[in-house]
C-alpha cells in the first residue's frame, strides 16, 4: 500500500522522497559537495534541541532531562556560540544562556569574550550553540574559523547541545533550516553530526488552518523531491535527538517534552512520531 504525501508528513517524520506519491516536475538537484570522511569517537555525545521552549515554558527550563542526558553527572564550563543573535546583543544573549542553565550546575562563557575564537574552542570541554538566524550563525562561524574545528572537536568527544538554529547546524547543511536568508555563508555545508537533515519548530499542516502560502510540510517535500536521495526528520517543537557514537553504529533518541527518551532503532531514524509511543 502506497503512503500519501500527507501520511507521511503528519508521522512528523520525513523520509525517502520514494515514499511520496502524486508530485510532479523533473528538477534535479546538482551533484553536492559532501562533507569529507570524519574520524568519530564512540564516545561522542551530541543533543540536537528543536527549540528552547515549549508551550508556557520559560527559557530551556524544560529540558533538565535533556541535559542530564548529555552530561550526565558532571558540570562543564561550556562554551557558548551566540552568532545566531541578530536583534540584539551578544552580552545580553550571554547572560540568557547562563540564567538558563545556572539551575543545571553549568557555566557559560561567550566564544565573543575571547580575543581568539579558534584557540577558545581548541580548549573548550563543552560547546553549546543557540537559536536565532541559522544563515547569520553559518557566516560568522566561517568567518571565524570555527567550523571545521567544532566538528573535529565534538566528534572527538567534547559534548555539544544546540537548539532551533543551533540544532540545525548539526546537520550535514543548513538547508532545512526555517529562516530568512540574511547572510551568506561560503558554504552551506554544517558539522555533520548525523547523516539526515532535521527540521526544527516542525508543526503539521494540522496546525495551520486558515494559513493560505506554503505549509512547512509542503516546503519540506519540496526538499525531498528536489534532493532525492536525502532524508529529513521533522522536530516538533519540545523534542529533542540525541546522537552517541559514531556512523554507523551510533544510536538516535528522541524526546517529546515530558516523556522521556526513547531509543529509534537503527541508523536512518524513520517513520517515528516525536510525541507518539514507539
Amino acid at each position: 500500500m502506497s503512503l500519501s504525501r500527507r501520511s507521511v508528513m503528519q508521522s512528523a517524520v520525513l523520509g525517502s522522497v520514494a515514499a511520496l506519491v502524486g508530485v510532479a516536475g523533473s528538477a534535479q538537484a546538482k551533484i553536492k559537495k559532501p562533507l569529507p570522511a570524519q574520524k568519530v569517537s564512540e564516545k561522542r555525545r551530541v543533543l540536537i534541541q528543536s527549540s528552547s521552549r515549549y508551550h508556557t515554558s520559560g527559557y530551556l527550563d524544560f529540558a533538565g532531562e535533556q541535559y542530564e542526558q548529555l552530561y550526565g553527572s558532571s558540570k562543564h564550563e561550556i562554551l557558548f556560540i551566540p552568532y545566531a543573535k541578530v536583534a540584539g546583543t551578544y552580552d545580553g544573549y550571554e547572560k540568557q544562556v547562563q540564567d538558563a542553565f545556572k539551575p543545571f550546575g553549568h557555566k557559560i562563557v561567550s566564544i565573543h569574550r575571547f580575543k581568539d575564537p579558534q584557540k577558545a574552542v581548541r580548549e573548550a570541554s563543552a560547546i553549546a550553540v543557540g537559536g536565532g538566524n541559522t544563515w547569520a550563525l553559518v557566516t560568522r562561524m566561517y568567518e571565524a574559523g570555527i567550523i571545521d574545528q567544532i566538528r573535529d572537536r565534538v566528534n572527538g568527544g567534547i559534548p555539544y547541545c544546540g537548539w532551533s538554529a543551533g540544532g540545525n547546524v548539526a546537520c550535514p547543511t543548513l538547508r532545512t533550516t526555517n529562516d530568512m536568508p540574511i547572510a551568506e555563508p561560503p558554504s552551506f555545508n554544517t558539522f555533520g553530526f548525523i547523516p539526515f537533515q532535521t527540521n526544527p519548530h516542525f508543526i503539521s499542516a494540522a496546525g495551520t488552518s486558515g494559513l493560505n502560502n506554503e505549509t512547512r510540510e509542503d516546503r519540506l517535500e519540496e526538499f525531498l523531491w528536489y534532493n532525492k536521495d536525502e532524508e529529513v526528520i521533522g522536530l516538533p517543537e519540545g523534542t529533542a535527538l540525541f546522537v552517541t557514537g559514531e556512523h554507523p553504529a551510533q544510536h538516535y533518541e528522541i524526546r517529546a517534552a515530558a516523556e522521556g527518551f526513547r531509543h529509534i532503532p537503527g541508523t536512518r531514524a524513520t517513520a517515528v512520531r516525536a510525541d507518539a509511543a514507539l
